[in-house]
């Protein structure tokens, strides 16, 4: 009788668990990639102060995402003379991200604009 109440409530906990993994991982990793595209832009915009080539921003954004754990789509300087990042950073997933459906759910995508120091 107990042995059997007891697996209930582990099933349930896993249950739980398994959901809240899944649906909250794309959050988590949407707030992750913004905070680190706005690293990786202020990164950039800090080091183009000391040399202003495209190489050294490229160096930079490719360098501050390794750190952040993302990966950077694009890094460039926009019309008001602003750095500008996209990035994305993959969201765990133990089973939605396998289906075509949801795969982009667990894609998270941040842009950020950091002023040139």
């Amino acid at each position: 009788m107990i042995a059997g109440w007891l697996v209930k409530v582990l099933v349930g906990i896993a249950l739980v668990g398994f959901v809240v993994v899944e649906l909250g991982s794309p959050l988590v990793a949407r707030a992750q990639a913004d905070d680190a595209a706005h690293e990786v832009a202020n990164e950039a915009a800090f080091r183009l102060r000391d040399q202003n080539t495209q190489q050294t921003l490229d160096d930079a954004c490719a360098a501050e995402a390794v750190e952040q754990s993302v990966a950077v789509v694009t890094c460039g300087i926009n019309a008001k003379d602003e750095i500008e990042v996209k990035v994305t950073k993959q969201a765990r997933s133990f089973l939605l991200d396998k289906f075509d459906q949801t795969k982009k759910w667990y894609i998270a995508e941040a842009t950020a604009t950091a002023t040139r120091k």
